[in-house]
């Protein structure tokens, strides 16, 4: 009798323990999401600045060369463009694990939790994706590392 009632206390306690990191992880996700949307929007804003975005939404580094600060700044144009162009309320905006492995497959990580990375999706087409940090986008460029693979530039 007392093996079972230890027993059955352990799986009460593990079930618990388990649905509050569940909830975590629910939590940051939704965070996120709502970061990537809000992202999306001001993008789709014709009337905010591109270097408002810029040093409002994305995580640089203090010290920016010119060179990488007027890259960032044409790949936000270029994100932007894209996205001006689409109806944003057929967007889809999907975990890495939600976007599925074909579609993931040639993204190497490189270290960054999955649980960072989504995408955005139009017409079953992906039209960028992004790394999220601290509340803001860490990276919106994926470019090709060579053997297939893509990989992310963080500023």
């Amino acid at each position: 009798m007392k093996i079972k009632l230890k027993l059955l206390l352990f799986l009460f306690i593990s079930c618990i323990v388990i649905q509050s990191s569940f909830a975590q992880e629910q939590q940051i996700a939704n965070e996120n999401s709502v970061v990537l949307k809000r992202f999306v929007h001001r993008l789709n804003d014709p009337t905010l600045a591109t270097d408002v975005i810029l040093s409002q939404d994305l995580i640089t580094a203090e010290k920016q060369e010119k060179d990488m600060q007027e890259y960032l700044l044409a790949s936000i144009d270029e994100v932007r463009i894209n996205i001006q162009s689409k109806d944003i309320k057929k967007l889809e905006y999907l975990s890495f694990d939600q976007a599925g492995r074909k579609e993931t497959s040639d993204i190497d990580l490189e270290g960054i939790d999955p649980q960072q990375v989504y995408f955005v999706k139009y017409r079953k087409r992906f039209v960028f994706a992004v790394v999220i940090r601290d509340k803001k986008i860490a990276s919106l460029t994926l470019v090709s590392k060579g053997n297939n693979k893509a990989h992310f530039v963080f500023y």
